[in-house]
């Protein structure tokens, strides 16, 4: 019998290193709120913070989560950004966007001469004129601005960090759901274990007095799901919002409040 036993341990040993011990993936799912429901507001499949001269839009959705944000310059002058003065905070921590970086490009220029260009120049020169290119090779430095110009009526985007990029352990929540039971917590803005937002400085005009914007969230629900309940099936819409009868794949939970973090179990 025991012989059996070590037999059958052996083939399943073997069978796991044959296929690589595979495991399941997982998501963890946060859905966000603003801690001021007032600021932000969903519009046109973005999170937007509207004010007179600038709106502030956010879409977190992404795996570990878009940090990042669309600056729209509403007014007639240039608004000035500085980035010095801007930061990502996650739980208490302000993370600088300006980290006064520098890199260095190169750029390559090749010129081609043809056969007749080399006819023409053997003719009117003694040199012996060999090949049919030269390359040429540029480096440049470029460094990174403290204040970043926003034109009037125009955008940018600012992104730099990921919210987080490893699933937080929830007590008493099973982190290998089953296909159609995803399981998790709901929190307030008292007890939720995640904070985060940007803190932005700026200026309309450059003798414009010194503007800021504080944008916080919290997780006010966090989710396991199991990977093969985390996508859809769903029927394409062409521009009219007609069905076209094609089928793709949609990744659920889609929303700009929330993101999400994948793990193997």
């Amino acid at each position: 019998m025991k012989r059996t036993s070590t037999i059958i341990a052996l083939a399943a040993l073997a069978g796991c290193l044959a296929v690589g011990c595979s495991k399941t993936t997982y998501f963890q799912v946060y859905q966000t709120q603003s801690v001021n429901a007032e600021s932000c507001v969903a519009k046109d499949g973005r999170l937007v913070h509207e004010s007179g001269d600038f709106t502030v839009r956010y879409n977190f959705f992404a795996e570990t989560g878009d940090a990042g944000f669309w600056f729209v310059n509403n007014s007639d002058s240039v608004v000035f950004l500085n980035l010095a003065e801007s930061f990502f905070i996650l739980n208490g921590h302000a993370n600088d966007y300006y980290q006064a970086r520098g890199w260095t490009t190169t750029k390559s220029s090749t010129i081609t001469i043809s056969k007749q260009e080399r006819k023409e120049k053997k003719k009117s020169s003694s040199e012996n004129i060999e090949g049919s290119s030269t390359s040429e090779m540029k480096a440049s430095q470029v460094t990174e601005r403290a204040v970043m110009a926003i034109p009037p009526h125009s955008t940018k985007y600012v992104s730099e960090y990921n919210i987080i990029t490893k699933e937080l352990e929830m007590c008493g929540v099973k982190d290998t759901p089953k296909k159609g039971k995803p399981l998790g917590l709901s929190f307030t803005v008292e007890n939720s274990p995640l904070f985060f937002g940007n803190y932005i400085t700026f200026t309309v005009g450059c003798k414009g007095k010194k503007q800021h914007i504080d944008d916080r969230f919290y997780a006010s629900e966090i989710i396991n799901v199991n990977g093969a309940a985390m996508y859809e099936t769903v029927r394409l819409k062409d521009a009219c919002g007609k069905e076209t009868g094609e089928k793709v794949e949609k990744i659920r939970y889609s929303t700009p409040d929330r993101f999400y973090i994948t793990y193997k179990r």
